[in-house]
């Protein structure tokens, strides 16, 4: 059985904002020297903006996930695998909810929606790091890419190794689909 088409295209609107946000904070921000001001605050804006747009996806696809009928879970092969499967798609869930307020909590003790989304009059602080939120910001997001790294490489192994088509569930197209 498939899922629903809206939980299909939040899925990976929300894979995409999730890898395109972790690319811009992590890697792009990283990159831009502290006195180029105008492309760190557009950069963190686009960052920001991102963040919210994650929370909100996924507290649809929480939505969504409760109130429809859900396709059986799937199987591996290994009841140790499917218990892990489990805490891989709740724990994904809650470190992405996590990773958001934690980036609203870094955003608020840095006064950075003023700065990035008001006036910009304000300058940026020196070092984003020097607030408590970002530690916890950063390793939120370590946990969360080690998250999607394992559920990516869990579902091309039962593409490729199982050959059990657990991706057409989580696809678009055709095929047999629960009502809900």
């Amino acid at each position: 059985m498939r899922y629903h088409p809206a939980q299909i295209l939040l899925h990976w609107l929300s894979a995409v904002l999730v890898i395109g946000a972790w690319v811009v904070g992590a890697i792009v921000m990283e990159r831009i020297p502290s006195s180029e001001t105008t492309q760190r605050i557009f950069v963190l804006g686009a960052h920001m903006s991102a963040g919210l747009a994650i929370a909100f996806v996924v507290a649809l696809r929480l939505a969504l996930r409760l109130s429809l009928e859900q396709p059986a879970r799937a199987m591996s092969g290994s009841a140790p695998l499917d218990r892990l499967a489990r805490v891989v798609h709740i724990a994904l869930y809650v470190a992405t909810l996590a990773m958001a307020a934690s980036g609203l909590a870094l955003a608020v003790q840095a006064g950075l929606p003023a700065i990035v989304f008001g006036s910009g009059r304000a300058p940026l602080p020196n070092n984003l790091a020097d607030y408590a939120a970002r530690g916890v910001h950063a390793a939120i997001g370590a946990v969360l890419i080690s998250l999607v790294a394992l559920h990516a490489t869990a579902a091309l192994y039962h593409h490729f190794v199982r050959r059990d088509g657990l991706l057409r569930r989580m696809w678009f197209g055709a095929g047999e689909r629960r009502n809900g």
